[in-house]
């Protein structure tokens, strides 16, 4: 049985669902992301239940995980349309969807069973923009052109390495929704809507920090940095679930997946608190809009 932080609740009454997605189908360099649930999860038994941010324990009792999604002899789409039925489900059983992966393809089925009523924010190293790669409509360097075709809104931050295709959409069609790592958090707020899924594919941070990824890129978002604009996010709008995508082990060396399960834990709190679920200490004020 999977366990996040040495638990797994049964799911009738936890306030999380977490999806492991081990699926790697159309990465195309470095290999590795079909463990990266499994090691999120090892992680997590070393992350401390006490949130020194928040000030208290968002565990409260405990988070459900589903057993690792069965992707072997699976295409992209097929994979996504998998994950789909798993966020349903979620939402279904009163659990807010955590998805936890596995290449970033998986985050289209995830915001397909939102549907048009969200708005999604991506922290990304690449644009993803691509209509198809090699024939493949639903790869992973497709991801944000699917999702911008079934979300309310889509923001991309983090952005730094995109093909001439990307660059075309990010100025067309994308124009003024496509940040690199010098961005205006009030911007960035202003253009998504009250309810908001947040995808993170953890290239999006600097590879001095996460090196655990299939293409790291120069640059990036820095701990604080990231987490100064998600927590903005938890403020002024309610994240109705979230992804943490392309993680990559490096053998014998653990840094990327800490970081992972650290930031999967920090997220589930900026969740409970953007739902009125958890009340953290001094310094945050929710407001919606």
């Amino acid at each position: 049985m999977p366990l996040f932080m040495g638990k797994n609740s049964g799911p009738g009454s936890p306030r999380f669902c977490i999806i492991p997605v081990p699926y790697e189908g159309t990465v195309c360099y470095r290999k590795g992301a079909a463990q990266g649930p499994s090691a999120l999860l090892s992680a997590s038994a070393e992350v401390e239940t006490y949130d020194d941010e928040l000030r208290t324990e968002t565990i409260g009792e405990g988070f459900h995980v589903r057993g690792m999604l069965g992707c072997a002899g699976k295409g992209p789409e097929e994979v996504s349309a998998l994950v789909k039925d798993e966020v349903r489900g979620a939402l279904e059983g009163g659990m807010l969807p955590i998805v936890v992966g596995g290449e970033h393809s998986a985050t289209i089925g995830a915001v397909e069973a939102f549907g048009k009523e969200v708005s999604v924010l991506c922290i990304d190293a690449h644009a993803d923009l691509r209509d198809e790669l090699g024939g493949e409509k639903f790869s992973h360097a497709c991801t944000m052109r699917r999702v911008r075709e079934r979300a309310g809104k889509a923001v991309q931050v983090g952005v730094r390495d995109m093909s001439a295709e990307c660059a075309r959409i990010a100025e067309g069609e994308a124009k003024g929704t496509v940040f690199g790592v010098d961005f205006d958090l009030d911007e960035v707020l202003g253009l998504l809507g009250e309810k908001v899924y947040v995808s993170i594919d953890l290239d999006g941070f600097d590879p001095s920090e996460v090196p655990g990824v299939g293409t790291p890129v120069p640059g990036g978002l820095r701990w604080a940095e990231g987490l100064a604009l998600l927590r903005k996010v938890a403020e002024r709008k309610e994240i109705v679930g979230f992804d943490i995508m392309e993680l990559a082990p490096i053998p014998n060396q653990v840094v990327s997946e800490f970081f992972a399960a650290k930031l999967l834990y920090r997220m589930a709190g900026y969740t409970s608190v953007s739902r009125g679920l958890v009340q953290p200490g001094v310094g945050w004020s929710h407001t919606t809009g």
